[in-house]
Parts: structure tokens; C-alpha cells; sequence
């Protein structure tokens, strides 16, 4: 079995910035979005999680706020790398903060080229909607608590049962991996 080379994540400030990217790149562009500059500690519970089995790239708003999550994540995951974009390049057409929001796709796409890969073939099936159901989380009457038991364990974040299936695939995790981790619950 082949090794699996490690697919890229960006981390970005809010949805818009994950819409720009998606309008730059299309919709294989993942994120992981802050929410700003005070982190959750399930965000950065996320990236860490991320940071284990994929590329993790920063990517924020040339301004204090954006400087300071670069400064909370890169303390956090030292090998995060780094993509500046410059105030210039991210001034929006009327009046408003700057942002990765207002980038011109162009030159988003050249910036980050270097850095954005194709979707990368799974050495294994991705998790469907089915393996949550007869997994038991989600459609039964308790698929809330055991999600959260799963999520705990797994350093995924509170999630209900359409998020959790993105995450689940985002990170990598495989059937077997998933299977395993509902069996051990206690």
C-alpha cells in the first residue's frame, strides 16, 4: 500500500476568507476557519488534530487581528507555514477592514499555488452517511451523545451528523479507525 501524502489545510479567519479560497480554487480547498482571534479551544483542538495528518497553511487578514492568530497557532503547531498576502492585495473596492475576503482570486491563486495540491486518491473509502447510521450516530435517538463521546475522543469538536462526516473525511480518519473508536467508548 502506497503512502498517503499529507493534503493541505488552510487556516483562515471566517466563512468569507473560505469563500474566497473556494472561488480561487474550487471546492477542494479545505479550511479550518477561527472564528476570529479568541480561538475556541475546540478550534484548537482541531488543528491540532489537523496538524498531525495534514499540511497546515495560515492564512489571515494583514491586520492586528490576523497577526494574532498567527501568533496563538504557530505557538501552538511550530511547523504551520506561513502565507502572507499584502494590504494591497486585499483592500476591498469600497470602504471596509482589509481582508483574505476581498483578494482577487487571480492573485490568490498565484500566491498560493505553491502551496494548493490536488485532492489526494484515499488509500481507503471515504466515510458515508450509512457507516454513521449503522454506527449509531446519527438517526437514532442517543446519536447525539454518542457523537459527542466520539468527537471528544477523537479531538474533533461538538458537531452534528452532517459536520461530523466532513470532519471525519477532512482528517483522514478511516472506517476501520472510526469503527474502532465507537467500539472503545469507555
Amino acid at each position: 500500500m502506497a503512502e498517503k501524502v499529507k493534503s493541505t489545510i488552510f487556516i483562515v479567519e471566517g466563512k468569507d476568507d473560505t469563500a474566497r479560497l473556494r472561488l480561487a480554487f474550487g471546492n477542494q480547498v479545505q479550511t479550518i476557519e477561527t472564528g476570529g482571534s479568541k480561538i475556541s479551544p475546540a478550534v484548537l483542538a482541531m488543528i491540532d488534530q489537523a496538524s498531525q495528518q495534514h499540511e497546515l497553511i495560515l492564512l489571515t487578514d494583514p491586520d492586528f487581528q490576523g497577526e494574532r492568530i498567527r501568533k496563538i497557532v504557530s505557538h501552538r503547531v511550530p511547523t504551520v507555514r506561513q502565507a502572507f498576502l499584502q494590504k494591497s492585495e486585499s483592500r476591498p473596492h469600497h470602504k471596509g477592514s482589509l481582508g483574505v475576503e476581498h483578494a482577487d482570486p487571480a492573485i490568490l491563486r498565484k500566491l498560493l499555488a505553491q502551496y494548493v495540491q490536488q485532492p489526494v486518491a484515499e488509500t481507503a473509502p471515504a466515510i458515508t452517511r450509512a457507516d454513521l447510521s449503522g454506527l449509531g450516530l446519527i438517526g437514532q435517538q442517543d446519536s447525539a451523545v454518542r457523537r459527542s463521546k466520539l468527537t471528544d475522543k477523537l479531538h474533533l469538536g461538538q458537531t452534528n451528523g452532517k459536520q461530523l462526516l466532513k470532519r471525519l473525511n477532512m482528517f483522514g480518519i478511516t472506517k476501520k479507525e472510526l469503527k474502532e473508536a465507537v467500539e472503545n467508548f469507555d
